[in-house]
């Protein structure tokens, strides 16, 4: 897997760049996985058009991401620490190319480099999309009043007030980020499957309740008081009714496998899934590891990380 990248990450540069008024056409996906050198070229050709700064502001669509199973992980940390921890066990379990490194800690801060092979370092693309994303991260997972800043010696402000205030330049090693907080506070974690209104948000809703049922775009659309042919149309941008359907599948099956002590058998049956191969293919297709593997690192009981698990050296934030 060390040649694929993850779709959920393209997807969120993809709607982030939405938001900016930016087309770009995003690689295709194969399931969870786009290929790598796929993804670079993509994320070269938004640089090299907009600069780094769209690419640090993705993190800001995490908040409208957190039904998916890898995000909803990551939100479910208790904190900074934990955040960091969960992070670096995705990347383990996704095997990851280029990985973050908890350089030094303390009771209000955190110094992280993002490393990778000495044949492929990230590129200054990558390191900033990286940190918008653990930038966000820390302010969902408790962190209060975070600054973020990137550099050696003179290092630049990116994160102040809520607020990404401008891009590293060439000149700043964009890989190596300090992280500070004034103070921490219970996390703020949106919900699973969405509760709009609009019918795809209500037939969501509808097929997380049952979804052991065999369900059918006719019946759904027929629980849902529409047709089915305008069912189908306004299903288009998640995929179809196919595709809404194995979206919620997987988050209510990620959801289960996190929050509960179901055997993984129990969980592919209550989602709906016609046998247990069928779970763990398509578990996998959407999230690059098995359902044991998921449950193995994000469980309840799959251990939490403190911050005393690294030489700390005390300073003032």
């Amino acid at each position: 897997m060390d040649d694929f990248a993850s779709s959920t990450l393209v997807a969120a540069v993809q709607r982030a760049l939405a938001d900016d008024g930016i087309v770009a056409v995003a690689p295709s996906a194969d399931g969870a996985l786009v290929a790598f050198e796929a993804k670079r070229r993509f994320l070269a050709g938004v640089v090299e058009r907009y600069g780094l700064l769209p690419l640090l502001r993705v993190g800001l669509v995490v908040p409208r991401m957190a039904s998916d199973p890898a995000v909803s992980a990551l939100l479910g940390a208790s904190g900074p620490w934990e955040l960091l921890e969960r992070w670096q066990r995705l990347e383990r379990f996704t095997h990851s190319r280029h990985r973050v490194i908890v350089r030094e800690a303390g009771e209000r801060f955190l110094v992280a480099e993002h490393v990778g092979p000495s044949s492929a370092p990230p590129e200054p693309a990558e390191n900033v999309l990286v940190m918008g994303l653990v930038t966000v991260l820390l302010t969902m997972t408790g962190a209060r009043g975070v600054t973020a800043t990137v550099g050696r010696d003179d290092r630049l402000v990116v994160f102040d007030h809520g607020v990404f205030t401008g891009p590293p330049s060439t000149s700043v090693d964009s890989a190596l980020w300090r992280f500070a907080w004034s103070y921490t506070a219970p996390s703020v974690r949106a919900g699973g499957v969405s509760t709009g209104s609009d019918v795809v948000s209500r037939g969501r809703r509808l097929l997380a309740g049952n979804l052991a049922r065999r369900w059918s775009l006719q019946e759904l659309a027929a629980d849902l008081g529409t047709s089915a042919r305008s069912l189908q149309r306004r299903l288009q941008g998640v995929g179809g009714f196919r595709g809404l359907l194995c979206a919620v599948r997987t988050e209510v099956a990620a959801d289960l496998l996190i929050n509960s002590r179901y055997a993984v058998s129990i969980v592919g049956f209550v989602c709906g899934y016609a046998d247990q191969p069928h779970f763990t293919r398509e578990f996998k297709r959407r999230t690059a590891v098995t359902p044991a593997a998921y449950r193995q690192a994000f469980g309840r009981e799959s251990g939490q990380w403190r911050p005393d698990h690294l030489p700390v050296r005390e300073r003032a934030v």
